[in-house]
C-alpha cells in the first residue's frame, strides 16, 4: 500500500511540476502513469536481471498484478476520503471503513500470492525471491526523488 502512495505521489509531483497548479486532465494522469509504468519496468529489468524473452511474459503478469493492486488502493483511499469528508458519518460506519482500510494489507497480500505461481512460472527463483526487494528499492528512489523535489522547491530562509 505505501508504494502505491509513494508512486502516486511522485506522479503528482512529476505532473505538477510541468503544469503547476492546473488540474490534470485525464490525460495528464494516464501519461503520468504510463511514465510511471515505464520507469518501473526500466528498474525490474534491471534489478532482476531479466532475459529478453521473459519481459514480455512477466510484464503481462506483473501489470495485471500491479493494476488490480492500484485499483484495490483506489477504491480504499476513496471511501476513506468520503467517509472522513462526511460529518454525518456513524461511528459504526467510521469503524467499518477503519477496519476495510487495516484489512487492506492482507487484501494485497492475497492478490499477490494469487499472481506468485504465475510469476514462477516465468521467473527464474533468484529472480522471483528479488522482486520485493526490487519493488522496495524502485519506492525509495521515488521518495528520495520526492524528497530532492521538495527541498528544491521550498523557499530558502
Amino acid at each position: 500500500m505505501i508504494r502505491k502512495y509513494i508512486l502516486l505521489a511522485a506522479l503528482a509531483i512529476m505532473t505538477i511540476g510541468t503544469v503547476g497548479a492546473q488540474r490534470l486532465s485525464d490525460d495528464q494522469v494516464r501519461q503520468g502513469l504510463e511514465e510511471m509504468r515505464a520507469f518501473k519496468h526500466r528498474m525490474l529489468v534491471k534489478e532482476l536481471e531479466l532475459a529478453k524473452e521473459q519481459e514480455q511474459p512477466f510484464f503481462a503478469i506483473y501489470d495485471k498484478m500491479d493494476d488490480e493492486l492500484m485499483a484495490q488502493g483506489v477504491e480504499m483511499r476513496e471511501l476513506e476520503r468520503k467517509t472522513l469528508a462526511n460529518a454525518d458519518a456513524t461511528d459504526t460506519e467510521c469503524e467499518l471503513v477503519a477496519r476495510a482500510l487495516f484489512e487492506q494489507k492482507k487484501k494485497e497480500g492475497e492478490t499477490e500470492l494469487r499472481y506468485y505461481d504465475e510469476l514462477s512460472k516465468v521467473l527464474k527463483p533468484r529472480q522471483l525471491l528479488k522482486l520485493k526487494s526490487a519493488e522496495r528499492k524502485i519506492s525509495m528512489t521515488l521518495a528520495n526523488y520526492h524528497g530532492r523535489l521538495k527541498h528544491r522547491r521550498s523557499p530558502r530562509k
